[in-house]
């Protein structure tokens, strides 16, 4: 069975909207805990107030908003545990980048939210598995 990505359902409705709003990409940090190696519990999404690089096929944060991030972390001992971002316009795969960037990082999980038109589709991987996780709505 793959691993479970459990996450509230509001905060990814949330991001989904978002992505549809916009042209180009955008990304979230994802908040949480790593419970065992299957499962990931993501307690919150966080969006940097402006980024570092956002263009149709990149998003990049700050260092110090990142920082802020990973110290707020710190304090509740949770951690960010991964990205999401979108694919404007394409399918949500895990590209080479995208992949190179997750094991880079060291995060247990990332996330993709594709856009075609109003239409989203979102898929989570963990940098052993080419098969997306399982999603669980908390």
């Amino acid at each position: 069975m793959p691993p479970t990505v459990r996450v509230k359902k509001t905060q990814l409705s949330y991001f989904r909207a978002m992505a549809r709003d916009s042209h180009k990409e955008i990304q979230a940090l994802l908040v949480g805990e790593v419970v065992n190696p299957d499962l990931v519990v993501i307690h919150r999404f966080a969006y940097p107030k402006k980024y570092a690089e956002q263009t149709y096929s990149g998003v990049a944060w700050y260092t110090d908003e990142y920082d802020v991030v990973a110290a707020e972390a710190a304090k509740k001992n949770l951690r960010i545990v991964g990205t999401i971002h979108s694919h404007p316009n394409w399918v949500p795969i895990l590209s080479p980048q995208d992949h190179k960037g997750h094991v880079t990082e060291g995060y247990r999980v990332s996330g993709i939210c594709s856009t075609q038109g109003r239409k989203t589709m979102v898929a989570f991987w963990v940098a052993e598995s080419a098969l997306p996780a399982r999603v669980e709505y908390k």
